[in-house]
């Protein structure tokens, strides 16, 4: 059994969880959220019948997005096979995209990627060009001059997954709980979308993560086999006393927060575990378990694809947990490339490919195709010259969103000027980002429900920094 609940009860904590944060459990709640809950207040009543899923594929490591998109015309392409030399993909191997818009040449995706190709060409997939961790824009010359302000710890693996995550630019002494981005939006709409839910709106199929944390909802970790509620190995009868341990109520408060965190997380997966064993299976082929000495492809496509059959079965669920508004945390390592990266990322890429494939078919059967968007990220971008056999961390980086609510088929945003004069390649050869993690979210979460300004900038705290609040992918 795993968990990242944090506080109180089921279904009557998940139902009045603004009001539990607001009275008793006021003082675990930083001063910057008030003005969230006050939002919150204004969205907690019943918002329609529609219903809205985000789900989020991290891309652990730092993916290289240089090769992901890749330029086809002859001037662009040669001065991308220039600068990346050993790490370079033959032109004759790109899978050409035509994009509508935002391409000033001709562009072509990974020779890994033909479901995403695919999804491109039929208008149900975009790229986001040049994407980054800011905390407000940078111009090439602050940046080499180092006058800039910079999110912290720019180039950490643990750092930058944190910022991506929560988005919170964190002083080193600030002792208050961190909550994500996708955590403070349940905090928003999980009470007015999901008022009779039986379980978390925020999951993660990858385990504990900042991103789904809120400062008063809570999220859940589920796991992708077989769902238990308590497992004892050496006494049968070790859980149920445990459970008649915990229907006993404690009086010292700390005592008593833990009992009803653990009850509720009992009942929790409980709950899924009636739903999925009472589910009808998905028709959708997703990658099978990888035989005995198959391509690393094999196996990255089923660690991803594991994760988001389950993300589909919850999703196939949502009307037996009482949700209109969930949110999914799916993640695939293994894109620190700094050695063996042209026999590595290939293997890495059509793993990935092929899970989302089969996670769109999952969302096609089940008549959401409209209401489920999928988005990548990474913690930052790579290094656009080679080491000498990978690349090193950097920062701006090419991402992908899909979903039948997506306006596909488009670049948003530039693709990058790859040359030395380029102002958006910093001296050190870093590509600066154009577009912010910040307005990446907020426009993903304004199609979600998040409708009030107010609760944009408490969502993304550097949204305000920016002129352009939403990016105009969503249709």
């Amino acid at each position: 059994m795993s968990s990242i609940r944090t506080m109180l009860s089921r279904r009557t904590f998940l139902r009045r969880s603004l009001v539990a944060a607001a009275g008793g459990a006021g003082f675990f709640i930083a001063p910057q959220s008030l003005s969230l809950l006050n939002a919150a207040w204004a969205q907690q009543t019943p918002r329609g019948d529609d219903y809205k899923a985000l789900v989020c594929v991290f891309l652990l490591g730092g993916n290289d997005g240089y090769n992901l998109v890749v330029p086809r015309s002859t001037a662009e392409y040669a001065v991308y096979a220039d600068r990346r030399r050993g790490l370079t993909i033959p032109s004759a191997q790109l899978l050409p995209i035509e994009p509508l818009s935002g391409a000033t040449h001709a562009l072509g995706l990974h020779p890994a990627l033909g479901e995403m190709r695919d999804l491109f060409q039929q208008r149900r997939l975009s790229v986001l060009a040049n994407v980054g961790a800011l905390l407000e824009p940078v111009s090439r010359s602050a940046y080499d001059n180092r006058s800039a302000r910079l999110p912290p710890q720019l180039f950490s693996h643990n750092d930058q997954q944190d910022f991506w995550q929560t988005l919170e630019a964190r002083s080193p002494v600030d002792s208050t709980p961190m909550s994500g981005w996708a955590g403070r939006a349940a905090d928003l709409l999980h009470a007015g979308y999901n008022p009779d839910a039986t379980i978390a709106m925020n999951l993660s199929l990858a385990g504990a993560n900042p991103f789904l944390a809120g400062r008063a909802s809570q999220a859940l970790a589920v796991g992708t086999g077989a769902i238990s509620s308590l497992v004892t190995e050496h006494d049968d009868d070790a859980a149920l006393r445990l459970e008649a341990l915990l229907a006993q109520s404690h009086p010292n408060l700390l005592v008593e927060q833990y009992r009803r965190t653990l009850q509720g997380a009992v009942g929790d997966y409980r709950t899924l575990q009636s739903a999925l064993a009472d589910a009808s299976p998905l028709a959708t082929a997703f990658p099978p378990p990888p035989a005995e000495g198959a391509p690393a492809a094999d196996r990255f496509a089923f660690v991803l694809g594991s994760q988001l059959r389950r993300a589909a079965e919850l999703i196939s669920l949502r009307q037996t947990f009482g949700h209109r508004r969930q949110i999914f945390f799916t993640a695939l390592g293994g894109f620190d490339t700094h050695d063996s990266q042209s026999r590595d990322q290939p293997e890495l890429l059509a793993g990935l490919s092929r899970a989302l494939g089969a996670f769109h078919a999952a969302t096609v059967e089940l008549g959401v195709e409209s209401e489920v968007t999928t988005f990548t990220s990474s913690e930052f971008g790579r290094s656009l010259t080679s080491n000498g056999d990978g690349s090193d961390h950097a920062w701006g980086n090419h991402l992908f969103v899909f979903g039948g609510a997506v306006d596909g088929g488009r670049i948003v945003g530039e693709m990058p000027d790859l040359s030395a004069a380029s102002p958006v390649i910093a001296g050190d050869g870093n590509l600066i980002p154009q577009i912010s993690v910040d307005q990446y979210g907020a426009t993903l979460a304004r199609w979600f429900g998040v409708q009030d300004e107010t609760a944009l900038d408490v969502l993304f705290p550097s949204l305000a920094n920016f002129d352009t609040r939403d990016l105009g992918f969503m249709l």
